[in-house]
Order: structure tokens, then C-alpha cells, then sequence
């Protein structure tokens, strides 16, 4: 440890931290030694602003290195940031998903500093603070193995006899990692499951889950599902929760372990919503679920409509009423129930929801007061707008056990914010449940044309075009003259046919390249001179890829590609090609003297968009061969993708353009050494990567002539 009267002895302004030279650190540094909430003369909380630039997002700099043994002198010197910076060294000191970092590194110089540090901090382990033995508690968890002897008999003292709870959980979870001796944690946490606290019956059950191979074990997961819905937030300011099943992020790690069974997860988060869905850890633990494995949609969607009743916030109606419309189409008929709760959430009004929903539990238990609520309160204040005038409160909450608390008089501007902050929730809250609705085909939210956005419309069109066809022609035309982006590309060709003249409106007024390319899919015999002259004059603030869409579909129409090719040739030159690529490919054989600019974007290592240069390669020149070995490299034939793929959007770019060949029949074989991958992505009952998955999952169909399941 160092001194704050060691802080000079270090050339601070040599050394880099996120923002820049570090001679800020140590004048930081004293100042946390004297006050225990400082501000910056920008009105920011010092020690914030310190920790960030020294860990910023995960980023390590030289400056943390340095700062390491000033930090860990605070912890044990000054008790009102000590459970903060015990924290801050042991984010400092965990290993990530990669295992130990190399000990050259920086993140493993930074760990040795850390852990130089373990021996003296250990004392925190019996702070007469709770919180901070809890912090000291992970802390412990971040050194090598095997644990210092004296910690793992403190951390038993701990476990057996600390008069807190959430501590005693704690301690537990650590012996599991930090005790020698397998037996001896085996019995203890057998004994744990039957223990007078929740919060040790939990840490209980999670230890025994990461011991076991999935599916878990009822009587483990019954545990989980009783006790961890009712285990409130173990830290003073967060919610953040409980028992940690290891260093690191605790929730994080929590959802992880218990979706390794899905179908355990699920129970486990039906009984959560259940018991109320306290900080939507229930509806939270429902999305790591659908995250993490395919063809759960229909018993996610049930859950979440479980929980949409129990929230009053309207950032957490948005949040669950978003998750549903996400699942909609490939979850089926969600039932009559769910319909309706939907049907609902769409069509109240602003007064309505501000006053609480039919389906909200307790109503009646809602208190009106001026400004003073119960532990966890949503208080919607109304009234005037000058800042003097009383203030009237109507209050829609969920009460909660806690202290109470008296909320100071909300100012004008503070009133307008709030309001202005509903509006938008609610607002977003009733675009997704149409969304939803849309998606499983429930035709009663066509019977208000206001119902109608472009997105909903298109849903509709996409998922069930047939049954919601005849209701939607009325209505078409002004919403296709709007331009909607989403609308535009669910058209198809027959319905834009029809609505030619709303198309040229629609590009005039709001110019976008789902317009522009729809007019050149219509054809010469599906367009007039009127349009062709409307697609050379685009409006000049239209954006540069309108601009080329605009040009290859007059080309399209006329026939005359010589002014698409010299605006294409000039956007390719000027701005950036994956926006421009796609016109030139949708060109086709018209575009083949633009085979040389394609070309050296394609061979250029430094160019965004090469995969999208590969397609427009072939589809200009009619030839495959030449970039099949770039999309092959670029596919990464291999069974394995990691979670946190980062090289997904190469990947699945490239098989976006196979996948073209494949369709378009200049691929008649799909190349042997992508079938592992293939079949991998088709077949596989885990997501394979974390974002898109299921985008990825149908060009593997597609490219093994496989259909997607309906």
C-alpha cells in the first residue's frame, strides 16, 4: 500500500488514462481521503469520475497500474468508501471469460498489484459493516488458489455466525470456491439448503446447481424458485442481487447458470413473476431464456404476460411489452388471454394508464398523499406549471416493504420532464403491443385505422397477408403516400403495382431506398414516364444510397444504364461503399463496366463492405468464381461460435451472399466445407450467436435446401 503523501513520487502526467494524461489522479485521490461525497466543478461525484478513468468499460490503463496500492491505502484508512473501493479492486482483479490474463499484460500486472494488496485488506472481512464484509467477501474470491488458510476459517466464522443474512450467503458461496476440502463443502451446503435464512438456503441451491450438469436437479431448482423470488437486494443503493455464484457479475452469472435448462429457468421465472416479479427478475430471467435457446417462444410469451400486470413503470411495461412483440411471430396463437391483455395495453389512453389498468393487481391499495411514499413508489405528480403552485399527487405504485420516504416537490421543469418521459413510455409501450398483436394475427386492432403504423402494417403483411389484406386495402394508399420504410418492403409487387401513384408520393415527399428500389422492381410495364422522371430528380438532400437506388431503378425502367453507371462509378468514389454496393448488384449485367471499382473493393483489406462488394461482383459479371474463395474464408467453416462472436457480422454476411447464389442458382452445389457449419447453425437447439441467430439459422436452410419450421 502507498500513502497519500507518496502521491508525488509518481509522475502522474507521464502516465495515460481513459481521458488522457493522468495528473488529475492524485489531487482525486486526496480529496476522497477528506470528504466523503465530493463533487468536480462540473457537479460530478469525484470518486465516479476517478474509478471511470481508470477502468473505463472494462479498458485498463497505465495510470490503474500506478493507482492500484493508493486505492487499497483508502479502502482500509477511510470507512465511507471503503465498501466502493473494495469494489472497484476486486472488478480490478476478476478473471473474464478469457481465464487469467497474461502476467506481462497489463490486465495482469494490474491483477498482481491487486492481489499484492489481499493481505491486509483481508482484515475488512470482519468490518463492523455488513455491506463492506460482503464487499471483502468477493474480494477474497479474485486471489489464486489455494486461499490463505486464515480467510477460509474466517470466512466460515462468518458463515456460521454473522447476525447478517445476505453475509452468511455470501461467506457460503465462497467457501464453495475458496475450501480445500470437496467433502466438507458438499456437507455444508447439504446442511444450508434446510437453513432459518432464504438468502443461505439460495446460495445453497446455486452452488449445488454449478456442480451439476443440466437438467437440475427438482429439489435444487424448487429451492431457486422459492427462495430466490422473495431474496431482496443484498446492497444499500442497487438491487443488486444476492448470493453471487461466483466472481464477477452476480446477476449476470445467475441467469447464465440457470438457463443451462431451460426448461428449469422457466419454472424457476413463472414462480418469480408469481411471487410478484420483484425488479423483473422473473421477466428477466424469461429473455436470458430465449436468448440463449431456440423454439422457447410460445412458453416465453406466456410468462411475460404474467408479469406485464404486476408493473406500474412505464419504461418496464415498454421493456416486457417489447419482449412479446419480438417473439410474436414465431411463438403461434398465444390465446385469447393474451390477446386481450394486448388488445388492452394498445388501445388506453393516456388518463387510462396514468390511473392504472384493469389488469393491475391492487388497485385498491394505492395511497394518494403530497410527496411521501412507501419504499419503492411510483408517484405521478401533476399540476401547474409555475414553480410555486401547489402540487396536486396522484399516486399509481406497487408498496413495497422499506422506509418511509418523503420525495421533495417536483419544479416545473422537473414536472414537464416526467410528463414528457410517460408520454414516451406509453407511447412506446402501445406501438409494441400492436406490434405483438400484429405479429400473431389478431385482426381486431384493424378495426381503428390509428392503430395503423408503418411497422404494425407491415407485420401484418409479412406474417398474415391474406386474412388482414381485405381490411387493410381502405387505409393503404395514405399510409403507402408516407413513405414507411418497413411498409414499403412488405408491399410486394402486386400492391405497389396498384398503388403507383402513392409510391411517386411517397418518393417526392419522404425520398427513401425502400421507395426508390420498389419503382424499379415495378418494371417499364409497371411504371410511366412520369416516374423515370421522377427517379433522375431525386430531391439533392436525400441521402447518397437513395440517390443510387433512384439511378439503377431508372435504368431498370428505360433500359438506358449510362447515367446510372457514371453516379454509381462517382458515389463509389466519394462516399462509402457498403451504402452504394447494393444498388450496384441490384444493376445486374447493366453494370458491368463498374467491374473494376467492385473489384478493388473487394481486394482491398482496409474497405468496409467487401462481402457486399462480393455480391455485387457476381451479380454484375454473371461470374461466382472468382469471390468463392473470399466467401469461404470469410464464412469460417467451423463447428464452434462463441457467444460474443465478434467476426458474426463477416460471417453472416458472407453467407447472405452465398445464400444469394444459392437461390438464384449460381450456386448449384453448396461447398462441403461449410456443411459442419451449416448443420451446426440449422440444427443446433442453442442459439449459436448472440445476436440475429435466427437470421443465421435460415441462410443455413437455405444454403442446405432445408425449410425453416413454421
Amino acid at each position: 500500500m502507498r500513502a497519500p503523501e507518496e502521491l508525488n513520487e509518481v509522475e502522474w502526467a507521464a502516465l495515460e488514462h481513459a481521458y488522457g494524461p493522468a495528473g488529475d489522479v492524485p489531487e482525486m485521490i486526496r480529496v476522497l481521503y477528506a470528504e466523503e461525497s465530493p463533487e468536480t466543478e462540473r457537479g460530478e461525484n469525484v470518486g465516479e469520475e476517478l474509478i471511470n478513468n481508470l477502468n473505463h468499460q472494462g479498458s485498463l490503463y497505465p495510470a490503474t497500474l500506478e493507482a492500484v496500492p493508493f486505492l487499497a491505502h483508502l479502502a482500509l484508512h477511510v470507512s465511507w468508501h471503503r465498501e466502493a473501493l473494495l469494489e472497484v479492486l476486486t472488478g480490478l482483479a476478476e478473471l473474464d471469460e478469457w481465464g487469467v490474463p497474461a502476467p506481462e499484460s497489463l490486465g495482469g500486472r494490474v491483477r498482481a498489484a491487486v492481489l499484492a494488496e489481499l493481505p491486509l485488506l483481508m482484515g475488512c472481512l470482519t468490518d463492523s459493516d455488513p455491506f463492506v464484509r460482503q464487499a471483502a467477501i468477493r474480494l477474497a474470491c479474485v486471489g489464486t488458489r489455494p486461499a490463505d488458510p486464515a480467510v477460509v476459517r474466517t470466512l466460515a466464522d462468518l458463515y456460521e455466525s454473522d447476525p447478517s443474512a445476505s453475509t452468511r450467503a455470501d461467506a457460503l458461496t465462497a467457501l464453495a470456491l475458496l475450501d480445500p476440502d470437496p467433502a466438507t463443502v458438499r456437507e455444508r451446503e447439504a446442511a444450508a439448503i434446510d437453513d432459518r435464512d432464504r438468502q443461505v438456503r439460495l446460495a445453497a441451491a446455486l452452488s449445488g446447481l454449478e456442480r451439476t450438469e443440466p437438467p437440475y436437479p427438482a429439489a435444487l431448482v424448487a429451492v431457486v424458485a422459492a427462495d430466490g423470488a422473495a431474496v431482496p437486494g443484498s446492497h444499500r443503493f442497487t438491487a443488486r442481487p444476492r448470493p453471487f455464484p461466483y466472481p464477477g457479475a452476480p446477476r449476470d452469472r445467475e441467469n447464465e447458470l440457470l438457463t443451462e435448462d431451460p426448461e428449469g429457468a422457466l419454472s424457476i421465472a413463472r414462480a418469480w413473476i408469481a411471487a410478484g416479479d420483484t425488479h423483473r427478475w422473473g421477466s428477466l430471467l424469461v429473455g436470458q431464456v430465449d436468448q440463449r435457446w431456440r423454439d422457447r417462444e410460445a412458453p416465453c410469451v406466456a410468462a411475460l404476460a404474467e408479469a406485464l400486470p404486476l408493473h406500474r413503470d412505464g419504461a418496464e411495461r415498454s421493456s416486457i411489452v417489447r419482449a412479446i412483440a419480438g417473439l410474436m411471430p414465431r411463438a403461434g396463437d398465444p390465446g385469447s388471454h393474451v390477446r386481450d391483455l394486448l388488445l388492452a395495453e394498445a388501445a388506453a389512453d393516456e388518463q387510462g394508464y396514468a390511473a392504472g389498468s384493469p389488469y393491475a393487481p391492487g388497485v385498491a391499495g394505492r395511497q394518494s398523499s403530497r410527496g411521501k411514499g412507501h419504499g419503492l413508489l411510483w408517484v405521478d405528480v401533476e399540476g401547474a406549471d409555475d414553480d410555486g403552485a401547489g402540487v396536486p399527487h396522484s399516486v399509481a405504485a406497487t408498496v413495497t416493504d422499506g422506509p418511509d420516504i418523503v420525495r421533495p416537490r417536483s419544479t416545473g421543469r422537473e414536472r414537464t420532464i416526467r410528463a414528457a418521459q410517460r408520454a414516451l413510455a406509453r407511447a412506446e409501450v402501445v406501438e409494441c403491443a400492436r406490434l405483438a398483436l400484429a405479429g400473431c394475427g389478431d385482426l381486431r386492432l384493424l378495426e381503428q385505422p390509428g392503430n395503423l403504423s408503418g411497422p404494425v402494417l407491415a407485420t401484418f403483411l409479412t406474417h398474415h397477408r391474406d386474412e388482414a389484406l381485405p381490411r387493410l386495402r381502405p387505409v393503404l394508399p395514405e399510409l403507402i403516400a408516407r413513405g414507411s420504410a418497413e411498409l414499403l418492403d412488405a408491399l410486394g409487387p402486386d400492391l405497389a403495382a396498384a398503388h403507383l401513384p402513392q409510391l411517386k408520393q411517397a418518393l417526392r415527399e419522404h425520398p427513401t431506398v425502400a421507395a426508390a428500389r420498389l419503382l424499379g422492381e415495378l418494371g417499364p410495364s409497371g411504371t410511366d414516364a412520369e416516374t423515370a422522371e421522377l427517379l433522375a430528380t431525386v430531391a439533392p438532400t436525400a441521402r447518397h444510397d437513395v440517390h443510387a437506388e433512384a439511378a439503377v431503378s431508372r435504368a431498370l425502367i428505360t433500359g438506358d444504364a449510362e447515367p446510372a453507371v457514371e453516379t454509381l462509378r462517382d458515389l463509389l468514389r466519394t462516399q462509402s461503399p457498403p451504402g452504394i454496393l447494393p444498388a450496384v448488384g441490384r444493376l445486374g449485367p447493366l453494370g458491368a463496366p463498374l467491374a473494376p471499382e467492385v473489384a478493388a473493393i473487394l481486394h482491398d483489406p482496409r474497405e468496409h463492405g467487401r462481402s457486399q462488394a462480393a455480391d455485387a461482383y457476381w451479380r454484375i459479371t454473371g461470374n461466382p468464381r472468382p469471390v468463392l474463395p473470399f466467401l469461404l474464408a470469410r464464412a469460417a467453416p467451423t463447428t464452434t461460435y462463441a457467444s460474443n462472436d465478434t467476426a458474426w457480422y463477416e460471417r453472416r454476411d458472407a453467407l447472405c451472399v452465398l445464400a444469394g447464389m444459392r437461390t438464384a442458382g449460381a450456386l448449384t452445389i453448396t461447398p462441403p466445407e461449410l456443411r459442419p457449419l451449416l448443420e451446426l447453425c440449422a440444427t443446433s437447439p442453442r442459439r449459436v450467436t448472440w445476436k440475429d441467430d435466427d437470421e443465421l439459422r435460415r441462410l443455413a436452410r437455405t444454403l442446405l435446401d432445408e425449410p425453416m419450421p413454421s
